[in-house]
């Protein structure tokens, strides 16, 4: 079975962790295709957001994101950011926090999610 995301950078910046993939099939997001995700993984994250590793987040943009369409919930200045409250996956909700990464329509930047009750 071929690879779905290929990693094609790890680095810490300021205590962040950063894993940036190459998206290796047609993965679209609001009518755009999707190249590249980043997933991003803080060092202060709330108690319950170990569990939520970069692998769960990869499966969860691949099952419930892939062609999907979505309204921004929230602006930090002119990025539109998407909150995705209620994911279901796996039988459990988790919380996904991503935009589009500055200048781009095809690079995703995705927050650690954490799981909901």
């Amino acid at each position: 079975m071929p690879e779905l995301f290929k990693l094609i950078e790890e680095k810490e910046i300021d205590k962040e962790w950063r894993w940036t993939y190459s998206v290796e099939f047609e993965f679209i997001f609001n009518n755009l295709i999707i190249n590249e995700i980043t997933i991003t993984d803080h060092p202060w994250k709330k108690k319950g957001r170990e569990k939520i590793t970069k692998e769960l987040i990869l499966n969860i943009l691949n099952k419930e994101l892939n062609d999907h369409k979505a309204k921004p919930t929230n602006y930090q200045g002119q990025r539109k950011v998407f909150i995705r409250k209620r994911v279901y996956y796996d039988h459990k909700k988790y919380k996904l926090v991503f935009w589009f990464k500055d200048g781009t329509d095809n690079h995703l930047w995705v927050k650690n999610c954490h799981q909901q009750d």
